[in-house]
């Protein structure tokens, strides 16, 4: 039996630890990452954000496995998820958030002082605010999903593992809040 194309996506808003995270993780090459395809080809924002979203959709054409990096905060990479899922994709989700936007502010401020890329404070507030309003959705596609809180050190708070959830609490997020940002009931707890 031939093992399913697999995506991995790291998504969650500006300066909520993406990049730490994914440097600690295990990727599936090749790794699409606006940020990375900038920096390499010395192009505008825009520029390579087209790029790395025509690098996701020819993989995705060709039916081979990628990980990606994303905000999320629009339907375009959501769309390209639910392509994926019908095109008989398994989908991995480490999703990385705060418990403010005002620390993914303070984040990005000392990311561009320290010769990292900019965004500017109203646009991080709105992109935390629509990023994690489409957390349901993203789960609703995703076959194993963890959600982490990276307010002061990285702790996951929940888990989507085909139809189990599990969830835990810590000092920035209790139980009811989780169930409101994942819009999900659970069904199964563990420590």
């Amino acid at each position: 039996m031939q093992k399913k194309p697999e995506i991995i996506v790291f998504a969650g808003p500006n300066g909520s630890g993406k990049s730490t995270i994914t440097r600690l993780a295990n990727i599936i090459e090749p790794y699409v990452n606006a940020d990375d395809i900038k920096r390499a080809n010395h192009c505008s924002d825009i520029e390579a954000a087209e790029r790395a979203d025509n690098m996701r959709n020819s993989l995705l054409d060709k039916g081979e496995s990628f990980t990606f990096e994303t905000v999320l905060s629009t339907s375009r990479n959501l769309e390209l998820l639910k392509k994926a899922k019908e095109k008989g994709y398994f989908i991995r989700c480490i999703y990385v958030l705060t418990a403010d936007a005002s620390i993914n502010v303070d984040r990005v401020k000392v990311r561009a002082a320290s010769g990292g890329h900019n965004v500017p404070k109203e646009k991080i507030v709105s992109r935390y605010e629509k990023a994690l309003k489409l957390i349901p959705q993203l789960l609703d596609i995703c076959d194993v999903c963890h959600i982490y809180d990276n307010s002061n050190q990285p702790f996951r708070i929940f888990k989507k593992r085909k139809n189990e959830l599990f969830w835990w609490e810590n000092e920035f997020w209790n139980e009811e809040q989780i169930k409101n940002l994942t819009n999900m009931e659970k069904k199964d707890k563990t420590c």
